[in-house]
C-alpha cells in the first residue's frame, strides 16, 4: 500500500508540475538574440539564446540593450526592440484540423510583426493586444511602440 501511495504521489507531482506551466509543445524558435534578452516561462527566466524554443504563454523580455527575433511555426516573425515585454498568449497552427489562432500581448517596448500562414489563411484569428487596444491583423506587417508604464 505504501508503494502504491508513494507512486501515486510522484505521479501527481509530475503531472501537477507540467500543468502548472501549461505551455505545451514548442510554437517557435528564437532566431536572433542580442544584449539583455530572456524568456519567462512560469516562474523561471531563461536567457533568450538563439535556437531556444518558445512556447504558448511564454513572455519574451528585452532589457535596455536587448533585441529578440522569433519565428513561429507558421512563419510569423516577431521582432522586439529594447525594453520590451511580449506574451505569446495563444497559438495554434493545425492545418490538418483547419484550426488556427494567434493572440499576443505587447505590454511595453517596440515590436515589428510580420504575419505568417495564420495571418494569410485566417486573418480573423490573428490579433495583438496592447495596453490600450486590440489590433485585428488584416495586413501582413506592422510596427508598434508602447511607452514604459502604459500597461500599468
Amino acid at each position: 500500500m505504501t508503494r502504491f501511495l508513494t507512486g501515486l504521489l510522484v505521479l501527481l507531482l509530475l503531472t501537477g508540475g507540467a500543468s502548472a506551466q501549461g505551455t505545451g509543445p514548442a510554437i517557435g524558435t528564437i532566431k536572433v538574440s542580442s544584449g539583455d534578452a530572456s524568456v519567462q516561462r512560469g516562474g523561471t527566466v531563461t536567457p533568450g539564446s538563439e535556437g531556444l524554443e518558445v512556447r504558448r504563454q511564454d513572455i519574451l523580455l528585452t532589457g535596455a540593450n536587448g533585441a529578440l527575433g522569433v519565428t513561429l511555426n507558421d512563419g510569423t516573425l516577431i521582432s522586439l526592440g529594447p525594453n520590451s515585454r511580449f506574451e505569446l498568449a495563444e497559438f495554434e497552427f493545425a492545418p490538418q484540423r483547419n484550426s488556427f489562432s494567434f493572440f499576443g500581448k505587447i505590454l511595453e517596448g517596440t515590436m515589428v510583426y510580420q504575419s505568417g500562414r495564420i495571418g494569410h489563411i485566417a486573418p480573423e484569428k490573428t490579433r495583438i493586444e496592447t495596453p490600450l487596444s486590440v489590433i485585428a491583423v488584416r495586413g501582413t506587417r506592422f510596427a508598434v511602440r508602447i511607452p514604459a508604464g502604459a500597461g500599468n
